[in-house]
């Protein structure tokens, strides 16, 4: 079984894909330093 990160209800294969995905979303809301940081408090790795 292969891992699986999730935030927001959401699934991405890798972190780095779940920044990429997410990244335009959040870039209004939030510097990219904060995203970083709640990237990194919020993921779930499942798997």
């Amino acid at each position: 079984m292969s891992k699986v990160f999730k935030i927001d209800g959401a699934k991405f294969p890798d972190v780095q894909t779940l920044k990429d995905s997410l990244w335009p979303l959040y870039e209004g809301k939030m510097s990219k330093e904060e995203f970083e940081t709640y990237v990194k408090e919020n993921v779930k790795e499942e798997g």
